[in-house]
């Protein structure tokens, strides 16, 4: 009675490390497809990034029209005509137009300075977003690395006990003979079709 029942434990713990052997069985196209989901996270980052930029760009050519065609002339006409009660001495296109552009150029980029500032904060949002997909894509990439682990350990496991039991028997045995199982139904198949 007790040698039947030594012989029942080694195979019940073969079902329970074979059972938990096809739970945590990963499929290499799984390492794959995740590798491929990395590249493809990358590759929205930096579009979306080119796009905020485009965007941005876009707008301020705009502006700059704006500034310099329709406000541009105002504010020169308006320097010129002050610059005599500002300065004591008449105004002087050789002289001064260099003063009045800077001045004008000055006024412009302190203008558009807060829609370079909306854009850096587009993009620092955006690159918080993707930094926590990329950890989320990490943190299951090192599941998926140790459930293969896992699965090897268990797998090894699992040959030990067969080869105690019956040498030469492993789960390479299974891989055999389901092959085997599938050019047989093949074949049949085949004679089926003809």
């Amino acid at each position: 009675m007790l040698h039947g029942l030594s012989a029942r434990i080694p195979l019940v713990s073969f079902l329970a490390l074979l059972g938990c052997a096809a739970c945590v069985h990963v499929p290499p196209q799984i390492a794959q497809t995740h590798s491929k989901e990395l590249e493809i996270i990358s590759s929205l980052q930096r579009s979306h990034m080119a796009m905020v930029d485009a965007y941005v760009d876009q707008k301020i050519v705009a502006f700059e029209a704006f500034f310099f065609g329709e406000y541009g002339p105002a504010y020169l006409d308006h320097w010129r005509s002050n610059f005599k009660s500002l300065n004591g001495r008449d105004y002087d296109e050789k002289h001064d137009f260099h003063d009045l552009y800077s001045d004008l150029v000055a006024e412009y980029q302190s203008e558009v300075q807060p829609l370079e500032e909306v854009r850096n904060q587009l993009k620092d949002a955006l690159s918080e977003e993707y930094r926590n997909a990329i950890e989320a894509h990490q943190a299951i990439g090192a599941w998926i690395k140790s459930a293969e682990r896992l699965n090897a350990a268990q797998r090894g496991a699992i040959d030990r006990l067969l080869g105690g039991i019956k040498p030469g028997l492993s789960l390479g045995s299974v891989d055999k003979a389901l092959e085997s199982a599938k050019e047989k139904v093949k074949t049949r198949l085949a004679k089926l079709r003809s």
